[in-house]
C-alpha cells in the first residue's frame, strides 16, 4: 500500500491550523507549525508532498519561507500553495515569483480546500511521469552538452517542429527548446476553444495559469525585470530567467526566442485548420450516411409500391371485365369507362416514375458528397 500524500501546512493561526487539518484527515497526512522556524527544524528530518504556507506571519513570512524552500535543491520541487486574504493580481505574482505553483484566498471553503490539494497531488504525478518522460528520451544527457551550438538548438527546434501534430508536442518540444538555452519558461496554448499551459512543473499549475492568462492580453514582446514574454493568437511563452547579466547573448536570445515562438504560432495555426478541415470531412461523411440510408429507405418503398400497384391493377382489370358482362353497357359506354380508368393508371404510373427520380437524384448527391470525403469507397 502507498503511503499517504503528505501536507505541511505553516500557519501563525492555530485555529486555522485547526480547520485543515481537520479537512484534509484521514485522507492526507497532515503536520502543522505555528511558525517558518518550526517548519525549517522540521525539514532537517523529513519532507513532505506539498506545502500550504500562510503569507502573513510574524518574523519569517510565507513568501520568504517559499524562496528559502525553492533555493534548497532537496525541497525546491515540492509545491506551495499560498493561503491568503489577498485576491490580486500582485498578490499572485508575488506568490508566483517566490516560486509557489497555487493561492488559496481566506476564508476558504471545505471543497476548495480539497481540491486545490488534489491539485498539487495530480500535479507531482504529473511531475514524476515527465521526468521520467525526459529520461526515456535522453533528453537530461543532452542538456549536459555545453557545447551545443545556440543556432543548431533553433534548427533542430524548427526541423521536429513540423512533424508534431498536437498543441501538446509543440508545447512540450517549445520547453526542451528552452532548457537547451538553459531557460526557465512556461507555455501556454489555445487552439480549438482549448487552452493548455505547461512548464516544468507540470501542466496547468494554476498560479502560473493565472499569470500567464493576465499577460497574455498585453504587448506582442516585452520584458518586466529578467522575464521576457512572447505573445502570439495562440501562443504565449514566458521566460524567467533571462541572462541580463550577459547583454550580447541575451540580444541572440531575443532573435532565436522570437522566431522560435512565431513558427510554433505558425505550426499551431495549421494544427487549427487540419482539425477544422477534419470536422468539416467528418460532417460531410455524415450527410453522406444519412442521404444513403434515405436513398435505401426509398428504393425499398418504391419497389414495393411498385408490386402493390401491379397487383392492384391486375385485379381491376379482372373486375372490370367482370363487371363489364353483367352492367350490359354498350362498347362506346365500356370504351368511355376503360378509357377513364387507364387515365388514372397511366397519372399513378407517372407518379411512381417521380420517385425513381428523385432516389436517382439522392444516389447521385451521395455520390457526389464521397468524392468530397477522400479516402471513403
Amino acid at each position: 500500500m502507498s503511503e499517504a500524500f503528505k501536507v505541511f501546512v505553516v500557519d501563525d493561526d492555530p485555529l486555522v491550523l485547526d480547520i485543515i487539518r481537520g479537512i484534509l484527515e484521514p485522507a492526507y497526512a497532515v503536520e502543522t507549525f505555528s511558525a517558518a522556524a518550526a517548519c525549517l527544524e522540521r525539514l532537517a528530518v523529513a519532507s513532505p508532498d506539498m506545502f500550504l504556507l500562510d503569507v502573513r506571519m510574524p518574523g519569517v513570512d510565507g513568501y520568504e519561507l517559499c524562496r528559502r524552500l525553492k533555493d534548497d535543491a532537496a525541497l525546491g520541487q515540492i509545491p506551495v500553495t499560498f493561503v491568503s486574504s489577498q485576491d490580486t493580481i500582485e498578490a499572485r505574482l508575488r506568490g508566483y515569483d517566490a516560486g509557489g505553483q497555487d493561492f488559496i484566498v481566506k476564508p476558504f471553503e471545505t471543497e476548495e480546500m480539497l481540491r486545490k490539494v488534489r491539485v498539487a497531488q495530480d500535479m507531482v504525478g504529473g511531475k514524476r511521469a515527465l521526468v521520467r518522460q525526459l529520461e526515456d528520451s535522453e533528453l537530461l544527457s543532452s542538456l549536459v552538452m555545453a557545447n551545443m551550438d545556440e543556432y543548431a538548438i533553433l534548427v533542430r527546434f524548427m526541423r521536429e517542429l513540423i512533424s508534431w501534430d498536437s498543441e501538446q508536442q509543440i508545447a512540450t518540444g517549445v520547453l526542451e527548446m528552452l532548457q537547451r538555452y538553459r531557460l526557465d519558461g512556461v507555455v501556454q496554448t489555445r487552439i480549438s476553444l482549448r487552452t493548455q499551459t505547461l512548464s516544468a512543473q507540470g501542466a496547468d499549475v494554476p498560479l502560473e495559469t493565472a499569470v500567464l492568462n493576465h499577460v497574455k492580453g498585453l504587448e506582442r514582446i516585452f520584458e518586466f525585470r529578467n522575464r521576457s514574454v512572447h505573445n502570439f493568437e495562440r501562443l504565449t511563452m514566458m521566460i524567467n530567467n533571462m541572462p541580463l547579466a550577459d547583454p550580447e547573448y541575451c540580444g541572440r536570445l531575443r532573435d532565436h526566442l522570437c522566431i522560435a515562438a512565431e513558427s510554433a504560432e505558425a505550426r499551431l495555426r495549421a494544427l487549427e485548420i487540419e482539425e477544422a478541415n477534419q470536422r468539416n470531412q467528418d460532417g460531410i461523411k455524415g450527410a453522406m450516411e444519412q442521404v444513403r440510408a434515405m436513398t435505401a429507405s426509398l428504393r425499398q418503398a418504391l419497389l414495393a409500391n411498385r408490386a402493390n400497384t401491379s397487383e392492384l391493377f391486375m385485379r381491376l382489370e379482372q373486375k372490370l371485365v367482370n363487371s363489364f358482362v353483367h352492367l350490359g353497357l354498350s362498347e362506346d359506354q365500356e370504351r368511355h369507362l376503360g378509357d377513364l380508368v387507364n387515365g388514372f393508371m397511366k397519372e399513378l404510373v407517372e407518379m411512381l416514375d417521380s420517385g425513381e427520380q428523385t432516389y436517382a437524384a439522392l444516389e447521385g448527391l451521395a455520390g457526389q458528397l464521397g468524392q468530397l470525403t477522400p479516402g471513403r469507397n
